[in-house]
């Protein structure tokens, strides 16, 4: 069918542009390009006008009919790269990730992946686990949703139109002259709501189809200006002229600023937003005549233009993929550009071998998949019958079809069935078996045995009590979490003895919260009622960013409310938490931030002595982290090997001595140090005596936590120290 006087070529080779940034920027620079925020705003182009007029059209199509439309253009490509995708990932990752991704290739087919990342973002279990394979799906998901909530409103207001008596012809005027109004008053709302969402909780703004919305509707406004009756804006051929041309590449200009100078992941859609929206716009104004809307219409920014859909659905998990297996399964925990995760020589190589295939999948994807099962008719016509598919067409679609029940089947098949070893305790019988620690502290012998607990288990069955009970402060919340489920039922957040008038504060972030295992035995056998204070990745004093990268405001403001509660309520046993953390930098393996001094005399002030224990090591190596319970379960584990230990080197992680004991000094603090039961002379081993250590990159399993709590009571309560169990000098105040 021949394109039509006004169809803008141009345009198309826009899209060419900003595929190629979004690819450039996600493979060798490893963040956001606003690639995909010119597409938005393309999308809202061709999207409201259409539409407007064909619900004001009583011999327009249908909603259903318009929805099928869509979907047959859009589904067909990202059924065939998200089955594919799954049955590679599959094939890669260890079997412990199998569940996640069948999880999110359903969401993804579902188009609710923003909302899944969304809520991932807050999961208590999804820190600290890699990149998504799947994580480019949320803009499709969200594009889709507003488009589906634009129709609903779209018809619903055409169908006013008719109701109240209107003329077809004036309705149609009417309903057109009247749509800006509306469209533009959504799109003032959504991106007012995007303002105020990005400063109060960006993770969510940065996917929410409300705070989009307005990128869409932005679009729509231009589109319905374009094509305004009367007018040739639409076929670029009015006022045509040098100054024009000046104006497209001061387009180009802020589109490619954006990619340098902005965090597109911290600003968007905030009003940042604006800066490559009002370049994408100035492109579609200046038109095909300008010097860049002539080079827009050249062959390679078509070809790429025709592909842009399949290839920005390609590249992502290929990109996963590929830097997975190069590094190791280590380094691509924050989606860095592949020169950052594998190096710069190797990285260069990987990143054009990841384009180039993603160029030919797109391509083919796009000959054997899109154009035949595209619509035929036009869409003027009420008819979407099956029967026109013939031949290929219909082979095709049910393929389509095959694969959709494929990707489904994986899917719920994906995810390893638990076993009953998930948390289990070790008994006293089993500990010939499993010594854990024992076997580091006493040289007790390791008989050979499958570790436990058996690492294809659900990752949240890892977790300490307080993740199911509710007892951990989320990232949003500001206020400490006293009662279950987050203060919503009656039931107080304690452990330990329950009963007992002696209390204790477990105070900090997730790395307290992986030891409240070992402490609630403590208080058990001492007489002491638990109280936790947890809040995710929010370390007392310090100045922690979210796992997603994220400012963390909320983290200072609960920090101050939990001091003011534990002022004004002291715990007769102190305060327990963790002293040290990794440094940042280049400042070593381990520190104490400076503001956990002010944090312990605050505490010491009220009364509190304070428990403070050195952080357990983290099993990063200079390639990044090392998820050891993906390396049990991908056979990285061989007893009686050094080096198929899962671990890392022990100076990776430590300091010489406790940096706590001298950034501390002269306050009323207990210093404790686990080392000695994780570490060996040289090394950190990811399973220690038949015991896995770590439920990820850092965090313990309830496994191996619980035999840790006969040590650390000594320490803090007195006792023998066989070997010098568990520090390298006997613990005493500082005082």
């Amino acid at each position: 069918m021949a394109k039509s006087s006004t169809y803008r070529t141009d345009i198309d080779g826009l899209r060419g542009l900003a595929i190629a940034l979004v690819v450039f920027f996600h493979v060798f620079v490893g963040k956001v390009s606003a690639g995909v925020d010119v597409f938005l705003l393309i999308g809202g182009v061709f999207f409201f006008g259409p539409q407007i007029r064909n619900a004001l059209n009583p011999r327009g199509l249908t909603p259903v009919q318009v929805v099928i439309r869509m979907l047959r253009r859009l589904f067909p490509a990202l059924v065939v790269t998200v089955t594919v995708t799954l049955a590679l990932a599959l094939i890669v990752f260890p079997p412990t990730r199998w569940g996640r991704e069948g999880r999110e290739a359903l969401s993804s087919l579902a188009y609710v992946q923003n909302f899944a990342l969304s809520a991932a973002g807050q999961d208590y279990a999804a820190i600290g686990q890699d990149v998504s394979t799947y994580q480019h799906l949320w803009s499709m998901s969200a594009q889709l949703q507003i488009y589906l909530g634009s129709l609903l409103v779209i018809f619903l207001c055409a169908g006013v139109y008719r109701l109240c008596g209107r003329r077809e012809g004036k309705a149609q005027v009417s309903g057109i002259n009247m749509a800006p109004w509306g469209l533009g008053i959504a799109t003032l709302a959504s991106f007012l709501y995007a303002m105020y969402l990005h400063g109060v909780d960006q993770g969510t703004n940065y996917y929410s189809p409300l705070s989009r919305f307005w990128e869409i509707g932005l679009g729509g406004l231009l589109g319905l200006w374009l094509t305004q009756p009367g007018t040739h804006r639409m076929s670029g051929t009015a006022g045509a002229g040098h100054r024009k041309t000046d104006w497209s590449l001061v387009g180009l200009a802020l589109i490619l600023a954006t990619g340098v100078v902005m965090d597109g992941a911290q600003q968007f859609p905030g009003p940042a937003t604006l800066m490559p929206l009002a370049g994408a716009a100035l492109i579609i104004v200046a038109g095909p005549s300008s010097r860049l809307g002539r080079l827009l219409t050249t062959a390679p920014f078509q070809f790429l233009g025709r592909i842009s859909y399949s290839l920005y659905l390609w590249h992502w998990p290929l990109l996963v993929l590929v830097t997975y297996l190069l590094s190791g399964g280590e380094s691509n925990r924050d989606g860095m550009g592949i020169l950052a995760a594998v190096g710069t020589t190797r990285g260069l190589a990987a990143g054009a071998g990841v384009i180039a295939l993603s160029v030919v999948l797109a391509w083919l994807t796009l000959s054997y998949v899109e154009v035949p099962t595209r619509q035929k008719t036009k869409p003027g016509e009420r008819s979407w019958a099956p029967g026109r598919l013939v031949g290929v067409e219909k082979g095709v679609t049910a393929g389509i079809a095959a694969l959709t029940v494929s990707a489904i089947a994986l899917a719920a098949w994906a995810q390893p069935p638990a076993v009953s070893d998930s948390t289990a305790s070790i008994s006293e019988s089993d500990t010939i078996d499993y010594p854990g620690p024992d076997a580091l502290l006493n040289g007790v012998e390791v008989p050979p045995r499958d570790p436990v607990p058996n690492a294809l288990n659900p990752i949240e069955s890892f977790y300490p009590a307080s993740h199911a009970d509710g007892c951990t402060a989320l990232f949003e919340h500001e206020e400490p979490i006293l009662t279950h489920q987050r203060n919503t039922e009656d039931i107080p957040c304690a452990y330990g003895d329950l009963e007992s008038a002696r209390t204790m504060y477990l105070f900090g972030n997730s790395h307290a919260d992986h030891i409240l295992t070992t402490l609630d035995i403590v208080g058990r056998d001492q007489g002491i009622r638990i109280v936790p204070l947890l809040k995710m990745g929010c370390f007392p004093g310090g100045e922690p960013k979210r796992s997603d990268g994220h400012d963390y405001p909320e983290c200072a403001a609960w920090t101050e409310a939990a001091l003011e509660y534990m002022e004004a309520n002291p715990a007769t046993e102190g305060t327990f938490l963790i002293s040290t953390q990794p440094a940042p930098g280049t400042m070593g393996p381990e520190q104490t931030p400076e503001g956990l001094r002010t944090v312990v005399e605050r505490l010491n002030s009220a009364g509190m002595r304070v428990w403070g224990l050195r952080d357990t090591p983290w099993p990063h190596t200079s390639a990044g982290p090392l998820d050891v319970r993906d390396c049990v379960a991908a056979g990285g584990y061989v007893a009686g090997d050094p080096l198929l230990d899962c671990g890392v080197e022990r100076d990776d992680s430590l300091l010489a001595e406790n940096p706590a004991v001298s950034a501390l000094a002269g306050l009323d603090v207990t210093h404790l140090d686990l080392t000695n039961a994780m570490c060996g002379p040289e090394r950190c081993p990811g399973v220690i005596g038949n015991v896995m250590v770590y439920r990820d990159s850092s965090h313990l399993t309830n496994t191996f936590a619980a035999m840790l709590s006969d040590g650390l009571e000594r320490q803090m309560y007195g006792g023998t120290l066989p070997s010098d169990e568990f520090a390298e000098e006997p613990a005493a105040p500082s005082l």
